[in-house]
């Protein structure tokens, strides 16, 4: 059968945001089969759908918005639509025309797994949508013929900004990486298909800068060097300026990461041929108490 119709990403609608530019997404059935076969046979007799734990990954350069829903420690959320929207020869099908398809998340567990933000490049952050059965519907509710909502927007952009340890700036940055360390709990009773209870069980964040400068081995040392509690270690995303360059330091638009305690160790110094060197370091972040995330985030703020 000839191919007629393709489908494209659109906006993610959260119950008080929505996300406008996706890099890419996944919608995962996360299915386990129960496959069986009688006494002494080679091949299997039955098959049913053993556990279902339905999920949406995603990835978007929308530092300030995703950020501002999903903390590192997580986020619980009511009803998310998602979308597919109908292509058409001259792009799209128009957004009220009722051709396209929706599905719906009643209810979900949020959470980072990933930042990731580049000198003078893109940033962006991969979260997961882990759904839950509610008791009444599907974890994934698909429905077809659906106008989209609302309309697109541009979107926001950032790069690498900003790095300090114990006050003291480090120049040179390349890239910061975070990689949440977050681990579920997902459980559900009765046999029942899918997971009535999904939360957060631990946060674990580490943070990984690399420099085109030499700081390992005098500023961080062999042995890494202590976050002081007080100033630990800060980072920013840097916002760009559409139809601009940079939006100024002194507006509050930037993203500012916050951990105050942890270790910095080095990772690794490493050079090729006439090449500039670079350093790496990787920073583990700890809590100070049970109310503190390790890493927090303010999605407004000035580069001080």
């Amino acid at each position: 059968m000839a191919i007629t119709t393709v489908w494209k990403l659109d906006r993610i609608v959260f119950p008080a945001t929505s996300i406008n530019v996706i890099a890419n997404a996944r919608w995962q059935a996360n299915i386990s089969s129960m496959v069986e076969r009688p006494a002494g046979h080679v091949s299997p007799m039955f098959v049913a759908n053993q556990n279902q734990k339905p999920a949406l990954e995603f990835t978007t350069p929308e530092l300030d918005t995703l950020l501002a829903a999903i903390t590192v420690g997580g986020a619980s959320f009511g009803t998310i639509d998602t979308y597919f929207k109908k292509g058409a020869v001259t792009g799209s099908v128009a957004r009220a025309t009722t051709e396209h398809q929706r599905v719906r998340i009643a209810s979900s567990c949020g959470y980072l797994t990933r930042i990731r933000l580049p000198h003078n490049g893109r940033a962006e952050a991969t979260a997961v949508l882990q759904a839950n059965y509610d008791g009444t519907n599907d974890p994934f509710a698909y429905t077809g013929s659906v106008a989209l909502a609302g309309n697109l927007t541009a979107g926001t952009f950032f790069g690498a900004g900003p790095v300090s340890i114990n006050g003291t700036s480090l120049g040179g940055v390349q890239e910061i990486s975070v990689d949440t360390g977050v681990r579920l709990i997902q459980a559900g009773g009765e046999s029942e298909e899918f997971d009535t209870f999904i939360g957060v069980e631990m946060v674990e964040p580490v943070v990984t800068i690399q420099f085109l400068q030499v700081i390992n081995w005098a500023t961080i040392g062999l042995r890494g060097t202590t976050l002081d509690g007080t100033n630990g270690l800060v980072f920013y995303g840097r916002k760009f300026s559409a139809g601009g360059s940079r939006v100024a330091n002194n507006t509050a638009q930037h993203v500012k990461f916050t951990g105050l305690n942890g270790i910095a160790v080095p990772v690794d110094s490493s050079g090729q041929m006439g090449s500039p060197v670079t350093d790496t370091i990787r920073v583990q972040l700890t809590s100070a108490s049970d109310s503190v995330l390790p890493l927090t985030i303010n999605t407004a703020s000035a580069i001080t």
